[in-house]
C-alpha cells in the first residue's frame, strides 16, 4: 500500500478551526492556508500562488493550487456567487472536501436517495472511487480539497469543460502554469535535516 503525505484527519483539523475565524475579506482563506502550511512546511508554501478560474461538471469556480504530485494535491475552492454542476467520477481518485465557509449540498446521482446531503462548515466529505455526485456549491462556499490516488487522471475532467467548452485558454494556461511551479517546487526543495 502506497504511502501518502497528507492526512485527511490533520485536513479535517485545520477546517474545524479555521471556522471560528471571522471570514472578512478572504481571512478564513487565509488562515486555512497558513495552517496547511505550518502542518505541512515542506510541502505547502504559505505565499501560495495566484487564483486561477475553473469550470468542470459545469461548476464554475476560482481555484488557488497549493500542493500537487502524481498521487496528491490539495487546493482551495470556492465561488462567490455559488454554482452547481456535476462531481466528476474518479475510478483511481479518492476527493476529500472540508468546508470552510458557505454550504455544498450534494446527492449521489446513481443510488435511492433523494434527499441531499449537506456539508456545513468544518465538515468533511469524501467522493469516493468511482462515485459521482450532483453538488450545489452555494454562494461564499470555500473548501480546502484534497485528492488521493492516481493524481493525473483527475485532469482531463479538470481542464476539458474549460478548454473545450468554455473555450478559456488563459485559465488553462495559467493553471498549467501553477501546476509546473509546484511540481518544480518539490524538485527543487533541500531535504530536511
Amino acid at each position: 500500500m502506497p504511502s501518502y503525505k497528507i492526512d485527511p484527519d490533520v485536513l479535517h483539523k485545520i477546517a474545524k478551526r479555521v471556522v471560528v475565524t471571522p471570514f472578512d475579506g478572504g481571512e478564513r482563506i487565509a488562515r486555512a492556508i497558513e495552517s496547511l502550511a505550518d502542518e505541512y512546511p515542506d510541502l505547502i508554501d504559505p505565499a501560495a500562488g495566484r487564483w486561477v478560474g475553473s469550470k468542470a461538471g459545469g461548476i464554475l469556480g476560482k481555484v488557488r493550487f497549493l500542493y500537487f504530485s502524481p498521487r496528491e494535491y490539495v487546493v482551495i475552492f470556492g465561488s462567490p456567487t455559488g454554482t452547481q454542476g456535476f462531481s466528476g467520477r474518479y475510478k483511481r481518485v479518492d476527493i476529500h472536501k472540508f468546508l470552510i465557509a458557505g454550504r455544498i449540498d450534494s446527492y449521489d446521482i446513481e443510488s435511492d436517495e433523494v434527499q441531499p446531503t449537506t456539508l456545513l462548515p468544518g465538515e468533511h466529505i469524501c467522493l469516493e472511487k468511482g462515485r459521482a455526485r450532483g453538488l450545489t456549491i452555494h454562494p461564499g462556499s470555500w473548501h480546502i480539497e484534497y485528492g488521493r490516488g492516481t493524481v493525473l487522471t483527475t485532469l482531463p475532467f479538470a481542464m476539458v469543460d474549460t478548454l473545450l467548452l468554455s473555450l478559456e485558454f488563459e485559465s488553462v494556461r495559467r493553471s498549467t502554469v501553477e501546476f509546473a511551479r509546484l511540481i518544480g517546487r518539490r524538485f527543487c526543495r533541500r531535504p530536511t535535516q
